[in-house]
């Protein structure tokens, strides 16, 4: 048998997977075992199929961290240029003693990889040569978390000071940590556009980081406005079929109308075909890299927990696609074996934020209080700014913090925050925003639930999610590194958060199978390589009438609808998608010829919500919108618009929705069941649990349950009503102080213009008012600067440790 012929397929069907089970389970092995075992690991690795080279690299990071003999996972990790291994047992692993020419040479070497002072793989360096080799190129680049796509970045930033640069990041989240990694690592005062206002035509190289929602206002506000170069981050975004993947594809294209050079470059974790991100009336990516180095090996255990099935732990292999019993767990829960099986610090993984908040709730009922001193702090920090009954201070004193998307922004910052630095911290409770490249410390991974959304997790998203955990920066830490995290643990518990019928195993082989040819799935039509069919045709056109006319050209040969009247034409450019505009846009311009009659500017919320609905929410057919017909939602939206316009706190937005609540309950009527939406227990002319009895909650149950309904209409209000606004505005209806309070919460210019830069209303007017002489704020140019003893001195006055945490994003 030749090497040159070995696959995975021939060697299971040898005597190896019988010896391999039991070097995998530690099972009667001794020495002789080991030797033969690492004879074989040896002849594959210098096999050409790839699979066989990573099983024998999987044998030989098994052996030396069992063994603690490191000197075969030196020598092959030089040979092969996976370069922080070997520099990392040079430094930490080996002694004085052992070390000879041919290390000290390796070391020496090792150093022409190094990049920032961190040593690079040779993938890695290439990938970063490849980027800046091809700057003027539209290019792709795949490399896992943990290779410095961030990095790119920078150079791209660095390399092409005098163009203007737009890097689209998925969500805010991301966005403020794109922004505050940018504004740390460069040396030189730079203007970071973060919101459409900040622009201003007659800069030059302009840099903006947004999302695909903010660069299309900007987009409208701006018709001249082009880019020389579009970063397009977490790129496999565009594969979806949602709107808002969509809407990305929609930007490109426009970008590109507006500028044939632009140079588009797609940055992502995983993706199988580069050719799949060719967007429709673009220019095809001309090139492409991507990683293939294999440097973490996962250990990847199936816990069996539900009722129906043997409750037992199986060992998942992916080379010789087996699962091998570990072990029963019928004394076990989820909780309890998350307990046992923890780590220093540790994923915890859900599909749902109820079932996150459930899952909390158990662990404040079953774990101990901490005593720290930093915890406690915390809590009185998080209890002040939010409310002393929020759930989480609960879950921090039991060293546990989570997130999802109905945790507050800087709560979510400042939670992070604590969970990087605080050693006793150590569970993070989380959903899908983990997969949008927010970045936190992990060796363990307990997957409590298949599924994101309403479907499984896809093989590449699942790969990206346990890619999340034993980051390079953990595994070659010089203080706290250590090898064993080569082998990061994923531990798919199957309760009762699983669905009952779920074949895990099948789920498990689909993703990680080595054998298993996984391809992309792509469901955005506005893709080169997406399959239109009679189901997708109209969703096509549809995607085609938006772009062309949103931007007059864009589409090639164009022989759909066009609007015929200005108020149709401003819809579309503010993408209102929520009404038929084709239909109603005679109906909308008329409406908006009497009123400007009849009213003459709007200059109060009433009338604002009236008038709205008036011309564009009775005219939709979508279930999120009709619910305006009802007087008492246009009065609770309202209510919620003058809190924004009076800024009210959250603390004090909470006490609201508990007094009001409370009135119903005072009242005794059928009105104590309400809406509430996913955070629902309850049908009512429907399937899906959208309502709950409010009779039925404790107070601090309906604390918690106003902290994310807030968060939800604030984001309901952010994303869909507050585009109506801009269409009444862009018409000229509206008074302009009171457009400025509701897109602002205020007419203060300087605090505007804090606000545009990134923060939000309460700390620019803390700032404004209380450290005017620590920063400087240029109205013309929608800049801020800090001084850079801002944070010391906010400190010293006793601020808010969530305010401070977000006010550090913006300083060096």
């Amino acid at each position: 048998m030749k090497n040159d012929n070995l696959t995975i397929r021939i060697i299971r069907g040898t005597f190896f997977p019988s010896a391999y089970k039991d070097f995998l389970l530690n099972q009667n092995m001794n020495r002789g075992k080991y030797r033969v075992i690492l004879t074989v690991a040896t002849l594959f690795l210098n096999c050409l199929n790839e699979n066989v080279k990573r099983l024998g690299y999987r044998i030989i990071v098994i052996y030396c961290n069992r063994t603690n003999d490191y000197r075969p996972l030196y020598d092959i990790t030089t040979n092969t240029g996976l370069l922080p291994i070997s520099y990392f047992i040079e430094e930490q692993l080996i002694d004085e003693d052992d070390k000879n020419v041919f290390t000290e040479l390796n070391a020496a070497y090792n150093k022409n990889f190094a990049v920032n002072s961190v040593i690079c793989t040779l993938q890695q360096k290439k990938m970063i040569d490849f980027y800046r080799g091809n700057k003027n190129e539209s290019l792709a680049v795949v490399a896992p978390t943990s290779y410095g796509k961030t990095e790119l970045i920078l150079h791209t930033i660095n390399d092409s000071v005098d163009k203007n640069i737009c890097i689209i990041t998925p969500t805010k989240s991301l966005l403020a940590q794109t922004k505050m990694r940018i504004l740390k690592a460069c040396d030189r005062e730079l203007k970071v556009i973060t919101h459409p206002e900040m622009y201003n035509r007659n800069e030059s190289n302009v840099l903006a980081v947004m999302t695909q929602e903010r660069v299309l206002r900007l987009l409208k506000n701006n018709p001249l406005c082009t880019f020389d170069c579009v970063i397009i981050d977490e790129a496999h975004e565009l594969l979806g079929p949602s709107d808002r993947s969509r809407l990305l594809t929609s930007v490109i294209v426009v970008l590109f109308k507006r500028n044939p050079k632009t140079v588009f470059k797609f940055l992502t974790p995983f993706i199988y075909d580069t050719t799949n991100l060719n967007v429709r009336y673009v220019e095809n990516i001309s090139k492409q890299y991507t990683v293939n180095e294999y440097v973490k090996t996962e250990m990847i255990y199936l816990v069996e927990l539900r009722d129906n099935m043997p409750k037992k732990i199986t060992f998942y292999d992916q080379f010789m696609n087996q699962f091998y019993d570990f072990g029963v767990c019928d004394t076990y829960n989820e909780f309890s074996f998350m307990l046992e099986h923890a780590g220093n610090k540790n994923i915890v993984y859900f599909n749902k934020p109820k079932d996150i908040e459930a899952f909390v709730e158990q662990i404040i009922n079953k774990f101990k209080i901490i005593k720290s001193n930093k915890i406690r702090k915390a809590c009185d920090n998080i209890a002040e700014y939010i409310h002393p009954e929020y759930r989480l201070i609960d879950s921090i004193k039991r060293g546990v913090i989570y997130h999802h998307g109905d945790v507050p922004e800087p709560i979510r910052l400042y939670i992070e925050k604590l969970y990087s630095e605080i050693k006793e911290i150590k569970y993070v409770i989380t959903n899908s925003t983990l997969l949008e490249g927010i970045n936190v410390p992990a060796e363990k991974m307990f997957v409590l639930d298949n599924k994101k959304g309403k479907g499984n997790l896809t093989p590449s998203a699942f790969k990206n999610l346990i890619g999340r955990v034993c980051r390079f920066s953990q595994i070659f830490d010089e203080e706290y590194g250590t090898l064993k995290r080569l082998e990061p643990e994923i531990y798919l518990v199957v309760g009762k958060y699983y669905s009952s019928h779920a074949n895990v195993k099948n789920f498990i082989t689909t993703a990680m199978n080595v054998e298993k040819k996984v391809e992309d799935k792509l469901e955005n039509v506005l893709l080169k390589k997406t399959n239109i069919t009679s189901d997708n045709k109209k969703e096509l056109e549809n995607a085609k009438e938006f772009i062309e006319n949103y931007e007059d050209g864009a589409i090639p040969n164009y022989n759909l609808r066009k609007v015929k009247t200005d108020a149709g034409k401003i819809c579309f450019l503010n993408n209102i998608n929520e009404i038929n505009i084709f239909e109603q846009e005679e109906y909308i311009e008329n409406k908006f010829v009497e009123i400007k009659r009849e009213i003459g500017l709007i200059d109060n919320t009433e009338k604002l919500f009236d008038v709205m609905y008036e011309m564009f929410l009775r005219k939709s057919d979508k279930e999120i919108m009709s619910r305006f017909r009802y007087e008492e939602t246009r009065r609770f939206y309202k209510m919620f618009l003058d809190w924004r316009i009076t800024n009210v706190s959250l603390n004090q937005m909470i006490s609201s929705f508990m007094k009001y609540w409370k009135g119903l309950l005072s009242r005794n009527k059928d009105e104590t069941i309400i809406f509430v939406g996913r955070w629902g227990d309850m049908t009512r002319e429907g399937a899906k649990p959208l309502w709950t009895n409010i009779s039925n909650k404790t107070d601090k149950e309906l604390v918690n349950l106003a902290i994310v309904r807030i968060k939800e209409e604030q984001d309901f209000l952010d994303n869909v009503l507050i585009k109506y606004v801009e269409v009444l505005n862009d018409l000229g209806l509206i008074e302009n102080r009171l457009y400025l309070f509701i897109k602002y919460g205020t007419d203060d210019k300087r605090a505007i213009t804090c606000i545009k830069n990134g923060l939000n209303l309460t700390l620019a007017k803390i700032l404004i008012e209380k450290y005017a002489e620590y920063i400087d704020v240029n109205i013309d140019d929608d800049t801020i600067s800090l001084r850079d003893d801002i944070i010391e001195k906010m400190r010293e006055a006793g601020e808010n440790e969530v305010m401070i945490c977000e006010m550090d994003m913006f300083c060096k």
